[in-house]
């Protein structure tokens, strides 16, 4: 147990002197800094390496931070932050489109509604808030699942087949958004739509409209609304490639 709580602050410690130093330095120079043995910098920096973490300057034995490391920042604001300065977009947004908006947050291996705006209409989508949700069977989870290698790697493990949804999160990624025609309830379809913040999805924002009247042509306007009324923000950014 000493040896792992070592080996966890030294793994720090050299990370901390990277970025504090420039973030293109020698393995000689974390060694003298933190006054360790040349092999044992090196293999710390080995590891860190093969995990993403660092990588070697092309032209000199130097190594620097790679950017894999701002998925371990926690965004500097809390849950009812996000939940205040959002809470107007999905207003805009079902006034604008007459449909039920919702904020959902991840919540490990599941999703939670935490905000909601629905129109004043007689026939809306109502869904729970308050409640977790699996990530492989909405719109709003996959949306979750295309951009988290961790969460593709454990839930996916877990089914028999993969290969159509291995492809449809690896789409998603690249088009931005995702879409639920009718498969968690044939009379309910959606768009979801991540939301980044120093390119780290913090939430996801939905629109869900019965099947009769929410379809594909709507999506495309319901995107574009979402993208523009976000964009207005200025906060938070997507990446939805429309």
């Amino acid at each position: 147990m000493k040896n792992m709580i070592q080996s966890v602050q030294r793994t720090f410690q050299i990370l901390e002197y990277i970025a504090a130093n420039g973030n293109f330095i020698r393995v000689n120079d974390v060694a003298k800094a933190l006054e360790l043995e040349k092999t044992t910098v090196y293999g710390f920096i080995k590891s860190l390496k093969e995990l993403g973490y660092l990588e070697q300057d092309e032209m000199s034995p130097r190594y620097r931070i790679t950017s894999k490391l701002e998925c371990l920042y926690a965004p500097p604001f809390s849950l009812i932050e996000l939940k205040q300065e959002l809470r107007p977009i999905l207003e805009k947004i079902t006034a604008a489109t007459l449909e039920s908006s919702y904020l959902a947050i991840q919540m490990g291996y599941y999703y939670r509604h935490e905000l909601k705006c629905e129109p004043n209409r007689a026939v809306k989508i109502t869904l729970n808030m308050g409640r977790d949700y699996e990530m492989n069977t909405t719109a709003i989870g996959k949306a979750f699942l295309a951009y988290s290698e961790h969460l593709q790697r454990n839930l996916f493990d877990s089914q028999n087949d993969q290969s159509a949804l291995t492809a449809e999160v690896a789409n998603i990624k690249q088009i931005g958004y995702a879409l639920d025609i009718g498969a968690y309830d044939p009379d309910l379809n959606c768009v979801a739509m991540p939301i980044f913040f120093k390119n780290k999805v913090i939430a996801v924002l939905c629109v869900s409209g019965p099947s009769y009247r929410f379809k594909r042509e709507q999506f495309i306007e319901t995107l574009k609304v979402m993208n523009i009324l976000l964009g207005e923000q200025g906060k938070y950014t997507t990446q939805v490639k429309l």
